[in-house]
């Protein structure tokens, strides 16, 4: 019995062993558990927590994208203004550079018209022998009757119409005469020599020594019909220039026509020829007193241009 007794008091002794053993292990794991618990509650909350911030970072962003927008709207719109400001100041700086091209060319154009009086260029200097000029043809036609290809006419002629001009053409010194610089913003300077076309020289019937030149080289080269060679010869000193007409002769003979200085070949009242170096001579002779030294120094027409260095080039190129 008792041996029993002890046993089962063994087993309840076991039994309480096992039982508070379980308990405890039981009661270990609910503590960790609900420690769990509170830390996955934590973790809930701060993520909560972190989604009510980022929800309203969400709605601060959503307005700031609202109002990014509403900006490139407006910068959209204020690009589109921009744009057509541009277009018109494109459209304005076109016609700027469009009326400154006219511009310059209307200043070029009268440039030309203006200097071409100052008979600075070979091609400036030929458009003046104008032998088909209507009041050219008309005065010669005046003067001679017109050209009958007679030898002994011709002298008569030529003589005619070269007393012409000294007779009706009044000698006068030129105005002052403004030369335009190459660009709009140079330095205008006034120069007091410039030429008249012929026609200006029988209308006004005033000239100085080129203005009568010319007139006379139009009127012989109108008569002849453009047959012979008619120059205008430019003499140079140191302080003057004259001008005057010649042409050449068969045998070498040149006769020159001054009517300026009143001179031409030959005796008065007999137009004449003489050998070129003493046509040259001669006339030279005239302008020593008045202009000491000169020289030859230019021949042009309306199809010939030369320059010299001195009169013995002039003579050597009209003996060829």
């Amino acid at each position: 019995m008792y041996a029993i007794s002890k046993r089962l008091f063994i087993v309840v002794l076991i039994l309480l062993v096992g039982s508070s053993a379980v308990g405890s292990y039981f009661w270990y794991q609910s503590s960790v558990t609900k420690l769990r618990l509170a830390n996955v509650e934590t973790r809930l909350d701060n993520t909560e927590a972190q989604l009510n911030d980022t929800r309203i970072l969400l709605d601060t962003t959503e307005v700031q994208l609202n109002d990014t927008k509403t900006l490139l709207d407006t910068t959209e719109a204020q690009l589109d203004v921009a744009n057509t400001q541009l277009t018109m100041t494109e459209a304005q700086l076109w016609q700027a550079e469009n009326e400154n091209e006219q511009m310059l060319s209307q200043y070029a154009s009268l440039k030309g018209k203006i200097n071409v009086r100052l008979g600075l260029t070979p091609q400036d200097k030929q458009s003046f022998i104008t032998s088909s000029n209507s009041l050219v043809s008309a005065k010669v036609l005046e003067v001679t009757g017109g050209y009958s290809g007679s030898v002994n006419d011709y002298w008569r002629d030529c003589e005619r119409l070269y007393r012409w001009v000294v007779d009706n053409i009044t000698y006068s010194h030129d105005s002052y005469l403004p030369i335009l610089p190459e660009s709009i913003s140079g330095r205008l300077i006034w120069g007091q020599e410039y030429w008249r076309m012929p026609k200006e020289t029988l209308e006004d019937k005033t000239g100085d020594c080129e203005d009568m030149a010319l007139l006379l080289a139009s009127m012989l080269r109108n008569y002849g019909e453009g047959k012979y060679s008619i120059w205008v010869l430019s003499i140079r000193s140191e302080e003057s220039g004259h001008m005057a007409v010649a042409f050449p002769v068969e045998s070498g003979r040149l006769t020159i026509l001054d009517p300026a200085g009143n001179y031409y070949t030959g005796q008065y009242g007999s137009l004449d020829s003489s050998s070129i170096s003493i046509a040259v001579k001669n006339w030279l002779s005239h302008w020593q007193r008045e202009m000491p030294g000169a020289e030859i120094v230019e021949v042009f027409s309306g199809d010939v241009y030369e320059e010299f260095n001195n009169t013995a080039g002039f003579i050597t190129w009209a003996r060829e």
